[in-house]
């Protein structure tokens, strides 16, 4: 039955954002799959998520006495109702909207949309009558109250409050509330449960997949023709909610209408659209790395912060990341997993070296509009990290004083790097000795501190001597006509992944132009799809074509075939560098089409985390990546700009 909702429909899925890392998330048919769909999950204090309200009974009378059910629910053994029979239509963006018909005469009668605050945890729910005659709404909203990642039973609501007036609700459990406000019609307090409710998406994921939901109102509206409905639920009382409702409306450009054609969007609205992909990621000094499950990891932040350069606020917004990142460090490791107190890690090197890289790129982008005091700060802290880095003898990773590489020991049992899946306490892809990319993210930031830095930071730690090291040990990583992804043990480690990528696509590649070409056609020929580049080559015995699965099977294929959005950008990086900028700029055009297509449809919330690793190449993973849609980002502000993009 998925399959066949997710062909008539569309298997990505409607994301809201706000500033505190709250979100709402959904399907193009409005069944909850996950147990992270729902219409408010609100952005508590430490990257906790409190899931508060997951979705609405929907029943509609009509003066002829019909009477239609347009919610879609899943249980163990049907669906009920099936409410999505009657959605003729549908957008993601600029926000959600879905267009209701009648089943025998195809006529459209209700508007139905969602829209969220930008600095609160509330969702405006509107229903709109767009027919010619009048009918009456009949809704329940159900309650979850749990940590999003959770689920919860009825045996939960044993004790809990209900106040009503007229026109607003008030429910709290334990230590969450939940505020409704609506602008017309009846409440009534009436309480009943959901049984057994069920998550697919859970199920096949190999987790815990039934819940019971709780409603404690019933509303009744009658809505003219042209008239609205506005439902205003918040995790906090709004003394002002017409005014918030008014707020709200304006976060949103208009909804797209019944009568967009195939192409929502025109084709100069693709960067537009995507820059507000990007925003739906901000939070106050951070980007969530991906929703529903992520919080803010550093590695992802960085490698997709220069995105945030095209951002009108891009600029004062880095600084506060950088200065963020800075004030979290030890030992000169910025954390790779922000959330609480315990589970925050600093388990990665090439997150810190992203860090350190994209602060000369920052530079480099708003030369001549960074204060001298700022740039000093940033400027200080490539110091303070560098010295680590060269002194500390506690890092999990040391400076080799013979070839000058970084060196990951395999006496660690730690996966330092962006393929760190850990199975059993052991990296289930180890990467121990110097990874490609490792040593060309080292190099960079060796090369642009020689030219930044200080000159006696610069004679103190020797920094040109160990440059010049550098630079000769990175050809050992080239053979004839493979290129190893790593040395380990002193010998290269010849299998086909995108890091030789992620590694010539830097600013300072010191190769000569052949291997670059012998790089792009390995890259082409093996890892090259339509949505990014897969993780292995399907050449290897290894390779796996689908991500599927509980856990344990999802881990296996996690960088081990499947493909992964942000690799593309690397990519056309290093095919910009064996290209004319003509021919750069007609392949940039090709590779951005599929993403074009999807985007400007207007049926796409953001981009996944990953595909496949094969055809027919389905969206996996997170629904909503940060660095999936910054790299289309920056990809299609490289095909605008007239001397081929950001030059480093």
């Amino acid at each position: 039955m998925l399959s066949h909702l997710y062909t008539q429909f569309t298997p990505y899925e409607w994301l809201l954002t706000n500033r505190k890392g709250g979100y709402a998330l959904g399907t193009a048919f409005l069944a909850n799959l996950r147990k992270y769909h729902g219409l408010l999950i609100a952005g508590k204090e430490k990257g906790y998520r409190a899931h508060l309200l997951s979705s609405l009974e929907e029943k509609i009378s009509f003066p002829s006495g019909l009477t239609y059910l347009l919610d879609t629910n899943f249980y163990p053994d049907n669906i009920f109702p099936q409410g999505y029979t009657h959605i003729k239509e549908f957008f993601f963006k600029p926000y959600p909207v879905f267009y209701y018909s009648c089943p025998k005469t195809n006529e459209i009668f209700l508007q139905k949309s969602l829209r969220m605050a930008e600095d609160k945890n509330a969702l405006l729910l509107s229903y709109h009558n767009i027919s010619s005659y009048p009918f009456k709404l009949f809704l329940r909203p159900k309650l979850t109250f749990r940590n999003h990642h959770h689920l919860t039973s009825a045996q939960a609501w044993k004790d809990y409050i209900v106040e009503t007036s007229s026109q607003e609700a008030f429910i709290s459990r334990d230590d969450l509330a939940l505020f409704l406000y609506l602008n017309q019609g009846n409440l009534f307090q009436d309480s009943l449960f959901y049984y057994r409710v069920y998550y697919p998406l859970e199920e096949l994921r190999g987790y815990a997949s039934l819940e019971d939901l709780f409603s404690p109102l019933l509303i009744e509206v009658e809505l003219l023709p042209g008239e609205s409905l506005e439902l205003l639920f918040s995790d906090q009382s709004l003394p002002h909610p017409e005014e918030e409702i008014k707020k709200i409306k304006g976060r949103y450009a208009p909804a797209l209408s019944l009568s967009s054609k195939k192409k929502a969007f025109k084709q100069e609205d693709f960067a537009d659209l995507l820059k507000g992909m990007v925003r739906d990621f901000l939070i106050e000094g951070d980007v969530i790395a991906g929703y529903p499950w992520f919080y803010c990891w550093g590695r992802d932040t960085f490698i997709g912060l220069p995105a945030l350069f095209y951002l009108e606020e891009g600029q004062s917004f880095c600084i506060e990341i950088f200065e963020n990142y800075a004030q979290r460090r030890q030992k000169g490791l910025i954390p790779n997993v922000i959330g609480s107190q315990e589970e925050t890690n600093y388990n990665s090197l090439d997150g810190t070296l992203w860090f350190l890289l994209r602060i000369f790129e920052f530079l480099e982008f708003f030369k001549g509009k960074v204060s001298s005091a700022g740039k000093k700060r940033l400027l200080l802290s490539v110091e303070e990290t560098l010295e680590c880095f060269l002194t500390d003898t506690g890092l999990p990773f040391y400076v080799d004083e013979e070839d000058g590489l970084l060196e990951i020991p395999e006496t660690t049992n730690l996966a330092l790097t962006w393929m760190d899946v850990v199975i059993d306490g052991r990296p289930l892809t180890p990467r121990y000795g110097k990874p490609i990319e490792i040593s060309f993210l080292w190099h960079n930031v060796l090369t642009f501190a020689k030219s930044y830095l200080k000159k006696s930071f610069l004679k103190k730690y020797k920094i040109e001597g160990l440059l010049e090291r550098h630079s000769s040990s990175l050809q050992k990583y080239f053979g004839k006509e493979a290129i190893a992804d790593r040395l380990f043990r002193g010998e290269p480690v010849f299998e086909t992944r995108p890091n030789f990528v992620i590694a010539l696509s830097l600013p300072v590649t010191p190769v000569v132009q052949e291997t670059l070409k012998l790089a792009e056609k390995i890259a082409r020929e093996e890892l090259l799809t339509p949505f990014g580049l897969r993780t292995l080559s399907p050449k290897h015995p290894g390779f796996k074509r689908k991500y599927f699965g509980n856990q344990y099977q999802r881990d296996l294929s996690y960088h081990n075939g499947s493909v992964w959005v942000w690799l593309l950008y690397p990519y056309c990086k290093l095919l910009g560098k064996i290209l004319t900028l003509r021919d750069y700029k007609e392949a940039l055009k090709k590779l951005l089409h599929p993403f074009r297509d999807l985007i400007l449809s207007g049926k796409v919330g953001s981009l996944p985390e990953l595909y496949d690793g094969d055809s027919p190449f389905y969206p996996k993973g997170a629904p909503a990546q940060f660095w999936s849609v910054s790299a289309i980002l920056l990809l299609e502000m490289e095909r605008q700009e007239k001397r081929g993009g950001l030059k480093l």
